[in-house]
């Protein structure tokens, strides 16, 4: 009687289900090792915080996504490499014949005095169920970082509380540092109908209880939401491996460099796309490398060669709030008026799309009836 393969994958992130969902495909034994559980869906946080989309489209449980999939909800301690088992927080041993790494970007903050103790942050669905509960009594609202979250949330923020004074602070030349620039001027021009203060090139000093103090000693007063800071640490649970920028080296198999039964996927590994450059760590190349990295995990575990990918990273939408969104399809911008009202639709899209990837229908509609009875 034929063994089915023991795949592992640590992480139930966007990388982490797809890999579970291409492992199950090929009838391995999937085991997904998560500390809560639930996946969340990072693209739509600021939207919850804001109060603006329904509290479902925060996370859905792993195991409603995942039928098939043996659930341990326990925080990994180490890996065996000789005995091809993973130790966990409770002290058990979980046996792999292919293990797939996608725990993500872990938050990391700068030593600010009183970050820690006054401000608020927007990293995960809790964070995001708590925001929407203290956004709508704020008088003014400090975003600190405007990347793509930060302007996400003060674009939602100032469309759904137009009684909200709304501040943005960025410690670089502009908002969105890391997009294209004509997507960077859309947004801000659309921030700044709605009243949004954006300020670039000012650092955070400290926070205190009223609001946050600036290097250029202005104080700006208000509940303070950290939105910036994420690092990989691939290294974390493989200290011999070698990584980019704390993201760990793998080859277009998703193998990990010098671990031949270790893939990884996701934001803590350093995938390339054509001409050899290192994608961004976005979902869109999480899910991709997801799928990748899981079918060849099974792969691997029959005995048979895995696959080499063709990872891409096609473009990148961003919603602010109140119908309106800037995109960029491969070289093609959504940042007019007219083009920008297509955007939240293909935001839409594609997070729809995702949810019927990973769970079919059935999870579909499951996390639809959540959504709409948690207004």
């Amino acid at each position: 009687m034929h063994t089915p393969p023991r795949i592992v994958v640590v992480g139930g992130g966007y990388a982490g289900v797809m890999a579970a969902r291409a492992a199950l495909e090929r009838r391995a034994h999937v085991t997904l090792v998560d500390a809560d559980g639930r996946h969340g869906f990072l693209p739509r946080l600021a939207t919850v915080a804001a109060g603006v989309g329904p509290i479902g489209d925060a996370d859905a449980p792993l195991a409603d996504l995942l039928p098939g999939v043996t659930l341990v909800t326990e925080l990994v301690e180490g890996i065996d490499h000789r005995a091809r088992a993973l130790a966990t927080a409770d002290g058990r041993g979980i046996e792999w014949d292919a293990l797939v790494l996608a725990a993500g970007a872990q938050a990391s903050a700068p030593p600010v005095p009183g970050l820690t103790d006054h401000a608020w942050t927007l990293r995960n669905p809790d964070d995001a169920k708590r925001l929407r509960e203290l956004v709508p009594t704020a008088e003014s609202l400090v975003i600190v970082g405007a990347g793509s979250t930060g302007t996400q949330l003060a674009g939602e923020a100032a469309a759904a509380h137009p009684h909200l004074r709304v501040h943005l602070l960025e410690m670089a030349d502009r908002i969105l540092p890391s997009l294209p620039v004509g997507m960077a001027d859309r947004a801000r021009d659309v921030l700044r109908d709605r009243r949004v203060r954006i300020r670039t090139g000012v650092s955070l000093e400290r926070v205190g209880p009223e609001g946050a103090d600036l290097d250029d000693g202005t104080t700006v007063p208000g509940l303070v939401v950290w939105t910036g800071g994420y690092a990989s640490n691939g290294n974390a649970l493989l200290p011999d491996a070698p990584t980019t920028d704390g993201r760990l080296v793998v080859d277009r198999c998703a193998r990990v460099s010098g671990h031949d039964r270790v893939l990884a996927a996701g934001d803590i590994a350093a995938h390339r796309g054509p001409g050899g450059r290192v994608l961004p760590q976005t979902a869109q190349v999480a899910v991709r490398a997801g799928r990748l990295a899981g079918a060849n995990a099974a792969r691997i575990a029959e005995g048979v060669r895995p696959r080499a990918g063709r990872l891409r990273h096609i473009g990148w939408v961003l919603p602010l709030g109140d119908g309106q969104a800037v995109a960029q399809v491969g070289p093609v911008p959504l940042t007019d008026p007219l083009t920008g009202r297509l955007a939240p639709l293909l935001h839409d899209a594609i997070d729809v799309r995702h949810l019927l990837t990973v769970g079919g229908l059935p999870a579909a509609v499951r996390h639809h009836q959540d959504f709409v009875s948690l207004p």
